[in-house]
């Protein structure tokens, strides 16, 4: 309801604004196992390492043309594009896919012992908790954070030495 215009409010009349309660300053948790800090976030073995959003990696599959009718294929292909992902803090972007083919010695004359290792790859997956697991373990860190090209640069010289 409107004020009648005759009528002068006091301050004390006027409505207040509410305060808000500040945060808690002394709290703990009461639970054991309850993380508080980025640091208590568990890594490694059973845990990997997390990427936000790593689900991106199976659309980024879904709408790819692979080279390979494989089902394992995309397995390899996700782990190390998650891989990727979580080294750099961000989702797969398709930088990441270009990459794990490469990884796997597609789009360039891969020496017989990528093709090898593709091939125990694929045959790891049925029997992998986290598919890819395998493939992720034996690329080599620094490789998995170099662009495509120079990856696929690398690995064709690997044949030559």
């Amino acid at each position: 309801m409107g004020q009648q215009p005759n009528i002068e409010l006091t301050e004390a009349e006027k409505p207040r604004t509410a305060l808000e309660p500040p945060p808690a300053k002394r709290w703990r948790p009461t639970k054991p196992g309850l993380i508080t800090a980025p640091e208590q976030v568990p890594v490694g073995g059973r845990f990997g390492s997390a990427a936000p959003d790593g689900g991106w990696a199976l659309r980024l599959l879904s709408e790819a043309d692979l080279p390979d009718s494989n089902p394992n294929l995309r397995g390899v292909l996700q782990g190390l594009m998650v891989a990727r992902a979580a080294a750099f803090g961000r989702a797969p972007v398709p930088e990441d896919l270009e990459l794990a083919l490469v990884l796997c010695g597609y789009g360039f004359e891969a020496p017989a012992e990528i093709v090898e290792r593709r091939e125990r790859w694929l045959a790891a997956v049925p029997a992998e908790a986290r598919p890819g697991q395998t493939a992720v373990s034996e690329v080599d860190r620094e490789l998995l954070l170099v662009k495509p090209e120079r990856a696929r640069w690398v690995l064709a010289r690997a044949d030559a030495e």
